[in-house]
């Protein structure tokens, strides 16, 4: 996914076993709810446009993608 989308999507992999950056400890106290994997997609504007705490299929994620950058 990272190919298709390089330039267009910031992708933030967080591992809860690592020590974070401030920003990700942000995203992980705003977003995390608890289960991994968790996924969330913001828009440009950071409004989410998906939160799920579960493995999502590559197609699902590329269509609200796809819609998010339409916007």
């Amino acid at each position: 996914m990272y190919e298709k989308y390089k330039g267009r999507v910031h992708f933030v992999i967080i591992d809860l076993d690592k020590k974070r950056s401030k920003d990700q400890q942000r995203l992980v106290e705003e977003y995390y709810e608890g289960f991994i994997p968790h996924v969330v997609v913001l828009d440009k504007k950071g409004k989410t446009k998906y939160s799920l705490a579960s493995e999502v299929e590559e197609s699902k994620i590329s269509a609200i993608l796809d819609k998010a950058l339409a916007q």
